[in-house]
């Protein structure tokens, strides 16, 4: 529908970044219900503040001693993305789960490198563990990068020793910052995410020690991580996009180290299709799919 534009990565890399965050369309592709209610609370936990935003679709009064609680992690390669761009999104998520939507406002790369976007997530949750919510009603959704950081979100939860959500759902998820899966070059010409020159992004996502740090390196590569210990994991993927092999191969990990996990893959499908379900039914059966798991964990 609107092509991606194209950005010239020899110029300053905030400046690109920066044009590429203001021709972020999402909540135009996917525009906010008018009655939808969105409110802001920042969480702090031991000295790490970080901004989140409670959505409810159609409007209620949230209880957080009783409501299920879906945190969802969006998207944009770690380097874009806000609550006024996925806040359509969202809306329309609370009102087909039927559940109250936290949005995470984790800080982004490049002014942020990772694992900044990872300790947010982490201290949202402890402080909703300190506000008495029980993990039972907490669940996790990411798509694409928020999906690569939802599981490193729980991976960090486990090394801790904490208590981990009822169920985490991850649509495309960015699994391995090494890219090292073959479906990058199988799917590359039916793929439509952006293009970009590899060692350009891991400049950007990992800063500059960039050079010294490994793309498999499981504090930001989460298929190269543990699954020991994770809750009951829902995997979306397309079978024409890039990181197919990501959600296959973190679907046999996750197998073996004995995770209960559901995976769904989109036949001819491309990145994150389940989000484009105003558009067509391919991505409303998937996301009908995923309603019904929430029901049974």
């Amino acid at each position: 529908m609107m092509p991606f534009l194209k950005f010239d990565t020899s110029a300053d890399a905030l400046t690109v970044i920066k044009e590429m965050r203001a021709s972020f369309t999402m909540n135009s592709i996917i525009p906010k219900p008018s009655q939808c209610q969105i409110n802001k609370e920042v969480f702090e936990y031991d000295g790490h503040a970080v901004d989140a935003y409670w959505v409810s679709y159609p409007p209620k009064t949230i209880q957080k001693d009783s409501d299920k609680i879906l945190l969802y992690i969006h998207s944009g390669g770690y380097l874009l993305g806000n609550i006024h761009s996925f806040s359509g999104l969202e809306c329309r998520l609370s009102e087909l789960f039927n559940l109250t939507i936290l949005h995470v406002e984790y800080r982004l790369c490049p002014e942020h490198p990772l694992p900044a976007a990872v300790d947010d997530t982490v201290a949202i949750y402890r402080a909703l563990l300190h506000q008495n919510i029980s993990p039972s009603q907490l669940m996790i959704m990411g798509d694409s990068a928020g999906g690569g950081l939802a599981l490193l979100a729980v991976q960090a939860l486990i090394n801790h020793q904490l208590p981990v959500p009822r169920g985490v759902i991850v649509l495309s998820p960015f699994t391995d910052l090494s890219m090292s899966g073959e479906s990058y070059t199988r799917n590359r010409h039916t793929d439509i995410s952006p293009q970009f020159d590899k060692n350009w992004y891991m400049a950007q996502l990992l800063g500059s020690n960039c050079v010294q740090l490994s793309l498999d390196d499981p504090r930001f590569s989460p298929l190269f991580g543990s699954f020991e210990g994770f809750p009951a994991l829902y995997i979306n993927v397309g079978t024409a996009e890039k990181m197919e092999d990501d959600s296959r191969r973190m679907w046999t990990i996750a197998k073996e180290a004995g995770v209960n996990v559901k995976f769904e893959e989109g036949l001819h499908m491309t990145h994150i299709y389940p989000m484009f379900f105003l558009y067509y039914p391919e991505a409303q059966h998937t996301l009908g799919n995923i309603n019904k798991w929430i029901q049974t964990i």
